[in-house]
């Protein structure tokens, strides 16, 4: 197993959710409709984004182990792709109108696909990273209640955008630890038989 591209793999993990709750929170603090929060939001989210699609890119040596994780994978990939198309959608409009896009289908699918794709390669990560493999599935939660929420843009959604943001955050401090260990683990094992050269 490579160590250092998962250390890589849970800081990408980390920006993503602190990146995105930035962008968020600063929509809730600032309002809008405003030019300037608008393209405060578009930075900060999109670069949340890309930073997501990175994370589950990486992922891909844990989660690959059987046909089920594999398929996860794939999904999930493939909804960071269109989340990261909304991203250039939105940093398009926001440049030509100085308005976020109304139409919201590649945001919705794309997260949608991204559910689906930790609620089925999540188990797989049991192993590697230890309790911290139910925070895909927190995820999950958190964007169910989202995209679900009936007061639409309103706390409820809110709360769930948070759950989703902070549980990706956990997600990656998780592996960055995983990775320490495995590294000093590999120094440990490796230094005895360097001396006895």
């Amino acid at each position: 197993m490579v160590i250092e591209p998962q250390r890589r793999t849970g800081l990408a993990a980390v920006l993503s959710g602190l990146l995105f709750f930035a962008g968020q929170a600063g929509e809730l603090i600032f309002g809008s409709p405003s030019r300037a929060v608008n393209v405060l939001w578009v930075l900060l989210a999109g670069a949340g984004l890309i930073a997501l699609a990175i994370a589950v890119w990486g992922l891909r040596p844990l989660v690959r182990t059987n046909r089920r994780g594999r398929a996860g994978w794939w999904l999930a990939t493939a909804g960071a792709a269109l989340l990261i198309l909304f991203a250039v959608q939105a940093a398009i409009s926001v440049t030509r109108t100085g308005q976020v896009p109304e139409n919201f289908v590649l945001f919705l699918l794309g997260f949608l696909l991204l559910a689906m794709g930790q609620s089925l390669f999540a188990a797989n990560l049991r192993r590697p990273i230890g309790w911290a493999w139910i925070m895909p599935l927190v995820a999950v939660l958190g964007l169910i209640v989202a995209l679900t929420a009936t007061d639409a843009l309103g706390p409820t959604h809110d709360i769930g955008l948070f759950l989703f943001e902070a549980a990706w955050v956990v997600l990656g401090i998780a592996l960055m630890r995983h990775g320490f260990r495995m590294t000093t683990s590999t120094l440990n094992e490796t230094a005895p038989s360097q001396r006895r050269r």
